[in-house]
């Protein structure tokens, strides 16, 4: 015996002895074709036995058994097709089945009686339903697990096209299909009491060993199920002869066996095999087996594979379907959907109390499948509050001691890996925040209450970019303050860093890490742009608490959500003034705008620029409102950035630009403070320090001095003059002089059409003469083309206007000279 055993256990002496079987059986298929032809019966059952006795071996594992058995499988059929030409040729298939009886050994004599017998049920020398039970009686007779598991299979191959089912050729006087669910369920336990018996044998050993024989037997269970999805093919098994014959007994047969691996899969067979509308009509049994399963059966995985069939049943439905299957009438839909859910979330609820460490990331998988259920088949006036139940369900279960560390508030179980379950508890949450409005959101509790059980950098992050992308991708508005409070804390991973971290605000190194944390402040800055409160006191209250938010999100992330919320201000100032019943007026926003771009200044000084920028449109907005000396302020803190902490000359250039567009925009200035600020402008541009930038920007400081609150016609001619001075002191080539002096041309001609007094013709043709000196002087090529052809548009258009002669009077540099 031990010899044996060790023998079995070599897997070259397994493929030497499967080598041997199909040998012989291949040599006695021969033999028995032969008969065939020879029209020999008894030939042909002699070696068809013979063939048969190959299966009685029991040195062979499951796995090369099986390929054995396919190969016998593929012969038999010849046997099966002979008894077949026998009957039609009149030989009384009763007499021999009768025969067969008679053969020596127990299993090919039962392999030969179910090929017969299937042809004699066929030939209808005798009701089915008699037969069956003759063939599921006698092949009790083999009781070794494996052979006895592989005949049962046999059997029930061989007669399902031959059971007395609803409209078939054997109804009537061959039985009913009640006889048919009875041979089929009968069979099915038999093959269960045999495959569990797989288990039992030899079941002592190491744990290497024991989980050898599970996988085995794994490897079989399609062999078992077979009889089950048999009898989901029946046309009689009908949704009243399932709920009331089939389903109780093949539940009661589940729980009776008491077996871990059995259960498992039958509970998942019998809801893959059968209609979906099935299972949602007989749900009440089906759960209350699964409460009665044994200890380590994965209940929370049976479950699941039920949602999940209802789910896409309830979706292929329909909205005509579903109102056929809940009715028509809203409350009566609503109230036979409660009473779905009520069955549910009893047995969700048991299952995650009665969970063990090793089910814990099943567990989860359930609550995540029992969301998505939850949200996809019920109406809008039910799915709110069931969902709430289900996440306060999913929230007692990870509070749990057992598995939830009181200090970190995150599942750490040593047995099962805590990342598998924060990422179902995420997937979770991220399909709530999907399939939700924001309002609906608000009113799930409990989905705050699970946001501190998941990582902060990770999950919990996940999960805040979903909830910003549904907002924005729905174009949602965050219409009251306590939306936005609600955001806020939901977003909090994308506003600020880990408060258990121990460095806070650092700013991330440039590579991938910094790239994503840039475009996680993009999406935040676009959720700024979803505030629209009917009530602009309440857009005020959004706006503060965003604002004590972005505070706690350290220097990095301001630069990016500080932004947006100024000029989302600067538009609520706007609206502030033109409506007399909100309590907040434009200058509290404006002192709240102030605080946010002071703080920018001061802590970031690579955003200079942008900063004189900010404090210029917020000036803007104060000189629309019509407050002269908070604008006038705005104005002078960017001219305190520009001087305290701008000293590059293209930085300086750009915020130069700025100021002369922002002062020319402004009209409520008085003159005096208008023509500081003109002053102030116009000195810095002369200190640029590259020649032909100061030129260009004292040209463009002559506008300031040409404006509504300030027409210096004067000072207008001193910044042209200036200007034509720096740009004719510039060291190079004419082609780097020549378009500065076409700037200043253009420049003049302006001011002089403006009715600019001190600006007259002669400087025009002054100018013009100097001009055209310095093309006659360029080199040929591309700038002399551009700026001849610029020169004669200038020409053309003083001709037309009647402004001066297009020869000038006067030398060119006596012009420069006299300026």
């Amino acid at each position: 015996m031990d010899a044996a055993k060790k023998f079995v256990l070599d897997a070259q002496g397994q493929q030497e002895l499967l080598r041997e079987a199909q040998r012989n059986a291949r040599d006695q298929a021969f033999r028995m074709k032969r008969a065939m032809d020879a029209n020999e019966p008894n030939g042909v059952l002699k070696h068809a036995a013979e063939l048969l006795r190959e299966l009685r071996t029991s040195l062979l594992s499951p796995k090369h058994y099986y390929e054995l058995y396919m190969q016998v499988l593929d012969e038999l059929r010849h046997l099966e097709s002979y008894v077949e030409d026998l009957r039609k040729s009149g030989t009384s298939i009763r007499a021999l089945y009768e025969r067969v009886q008679s053969s020596g050994n127990v299993l090919p004599r039962l392999y030969l009686l179910v090929t017969v017998g299937a042809v004699y049920i066929k030939s209808k020398e005798a009701p089915a339903r008699e037969v069956l039970t003759d063939l599921v009686e006698m092949t009790k007779g083999v009781q070794h697990p494996l052979r006895g598991l592989f005949l049962r299979h046999y059997l029930s191959l061989c007669v399902k096209d031959a059971l007395p089912d609803a409209g078939s050729a054997f109804e009537g006087d061959g039985g009913s299909v009640d006889d048919a669910i009875a041979f089929l369920l009968q069979n099915l336990s038999e093959a269960n009491r045999l495959w569990i018996r797989m288990q039992s044998q030899k079941a002592a050993g190491a744990p290497k060993d024991r989980a050898a024989r599970e996988t085995e037997r794994q490897d079989l269970r399609l062999l078992v199920g077979s009889s089950l999805v048999r009898l989901s093919q029946l046309d009689g098994v009908t949704l009243p002869v399932y709920a009331a014959q089939v389903l109780p007994q093949v539940l009661a047969a589940v729980v009776a066996c008491k077996d871990r691996i059995a259960q498992q899969y039958l509970m998942d067979c019998v809801i893959q095999v059968f209609p979906d509308d099935f299972h949602l009509h007989s749900l009440e049994p089906m759960l209350a087996a699964m409460g009665q399963l044994a200890d380590g059966v994965d209940v929370a995985a049976v479950l699941l594979a039920l949602l999940e069939r209802l789910a896409k049943y309830h979706d292929a439905l329909g909205d005509a379907g579903q109102r056929l299957l809940y009715g028509a009438d809203a409350d009566g839909a609503a109230a036979k959907q409660q009473q779905l859910f009520e069955l549910l979330v009893h047995r969700v609820d048991r299952v995650a109390a009665s969970a063990s460490a090793a089910t814990v990331v099943s567990t989860m998988t359930l609550f995540r499948g029992f969301a998505g259920f939850t949200l996809a088949c019920f109406n809008d006036s039910t799915r709110v509050a069931c969902l709430q139940r289900v996440l306060d369900c999913c929230l007692s279960f990870v509070s749990d001691a057992r598995w939830s560390s009181s200090t970190t508030t995150t599942i750490t179980n040593s047995t099962t890996d805590p990342t598998v379950v924060h990422s179902y508890l995420s997937e979770l949450l991220m399909h709530a925040v999907g399939a939700l409005q924001l309002p609906e959101l608000m009113r799930v509790a409990a989905l705050r209450e699970l946001l501190p059980f998941l990582p902060w950098t990770r999950e919990r992050k996940a999960v805040a970019l979903a909830v910003a992308r549904a907002l924005l991708a729905r174009h949602e508005p965050i219409a009251a303050v306590a939306q936005m409070e609600f955001v806020v804390d939901v977003l909090a991973p994308l506003v600020r860093d880990d408060p258990d971290a121990p460095l806070l605000c650092v700013e991330p190194a440039p590579g991938p890490e910094r790239d994503a944390v840039e475009a996680e402040q993009a999406q935040l800055a676009k959720v700024l742009h979803l505030v629209r409160c009917a009530d602009l006191d309440a857009q005020f209250g959004a706006f503060a608490v965003a604002r004590r938010a972005f505070g706690q999100g350290g220097v990095f992330r301001i630069r990016f959500t500080l932004l947006p919320l100024i000029f989302r201000s600067l538009e609520l100032a706007r609206a502030l003034e033109t409506t007399a019943t909100a309590q907040t007026r434009p200058r509290e926003v404006l002192q709240f705008v102030h605080e946010m771009v002071t703080a920018l200044a001061s802590k970031l000084e690579q955003m200079s620029v942008a900063c004189v920028n900010l404090f210029l449109q917020c000036a803007l907005a104060a000189d629309r409102c019509a407050f002269e000396a908070v604008a006038y302020e705005f104005l002078t803190q960017a001219f305190i950035v520009y001087e305290d902490q701008i000293s590059r000359s293209r930085e300086q250039w750009k915020a130069l630009e700025l100021m002369v567009a922002a002062l020319r925009a402004t009209r409520g200035l008085s003159s005096a403070n208008y023509e500081v600020v003109a002053t102030k402008t116009t000195q810095h541009a002369a200190k640029l320090l590259k020649k032909h930038e100061q030129a260009a920007m004292v040209l463009n400081c002559a506008h300031l001095f040409w404006h509504p609150n300030l027409q210096d016609g004067k000072r207008v001619l001193e910044c042209l003059q200036r200007s034509l001075r720096i740009a004719d002191a510039c060291t190079g080539s004419s082609a780097s002089q020549v378009p500065l002096f076409l700037e200043i041309l253009e420049a003049y001609l302006y001011f002089f059409e403006a009715k600019t007094p001190e600006v007259m013709q002669h400087y025009l043709n002054g100018l013009l003469a100097l001009v055209k000196d310095h093309l006659e002087n360029m080199e040929h090529g591309q700038t002399r083309s551009e700026c001849e052809v610029r020169y004669r548009d200038i020409l053309r258009y003083m001709d037309s206007r009647a402004l001066a002669s297009a020869s000038g009077t006067g030398p060119a540099l006596a012009f420069v000279a006299s300026s």
